[in-house]
């Protein structure tokens, strides 16, 4: 979350190798801070082709790694587009709906060995940087209404739910290991 526009213009001119014109943090309208998620403009068709490629990386500005994906903007989606969504702490915005790409149902995570004290609001700050997440339910005991210490994201989508799950697995967050 402390990458800039300057940090991920240079990821993509250094490290992937391809020419961009513009980038652009997706930010929130109340704080100004951005949320993860950016445009990269790139100078031409094959600059996309090797970005795509570069999906699964960690750049220098973060310790997992980042998804690109082709915008999903609709003044995008005009044949010739050269404009990214990326992600990992940069992943491209996206509405929530029912039901992922193809109409199939959206992917269900199960995360568990949440510390009592982690809330459903980090944990939405926490995995929404993998993807669009539909759903964030964490399991409270009904009689004290303290954390159960699990709980299960709904994904959008399928890579972003294994993006996730292949990122965060492990991790130590709040002193326990997920």
């Amino acid at each position: 979350m402390r990458a800039d526009e300057r940090d991920v213009r240079h990821y993509f001119r250094r490290r992937v190798g391809v020419s961009v014109r513009d980038v652009q943090l997706l930010r929130d309208k109340r704080t100004g801070r951005h949320r993860g998620c950016a445009y990269v403009e790139l100078g031409s068709l094959t600059d996309v082709t090797l970005a795509l490629a570069s999906t699964g990386t960690v750049p220098d500005f973060q310790r997992f790694p980042i998804l690109v994906k082709h915008s999903e903007a609709e003044k995008n989606a005009a044949p010739g587009s050269t404009a990214l969504g990326i992600g990992g702490d940069m992943t491209a915005a996206s509405s929530s709906s029912g039901t992922g790409p193809g109409g199939s149902e959206a992917q269900k995570v199960y995360v568990g060995s949440i510390d009592a004290a982690v809330t459903q609001a980090q944990l939405y700050a926490l995995f929404s940087a993998f993807g669009p997440l539909q759903k964030v339910l964490l399991q409270m005991d009904p009689l004290t209404g303290q954390s159960r210490g699990f709980a299960f994201l709904s994904y959008r989508d399928a890579r972003d739910a294994n993006l996730a799950i292949r990122t965060m697995g492990g991790q130590v967050v709040a002193g326990r290991q997920l």
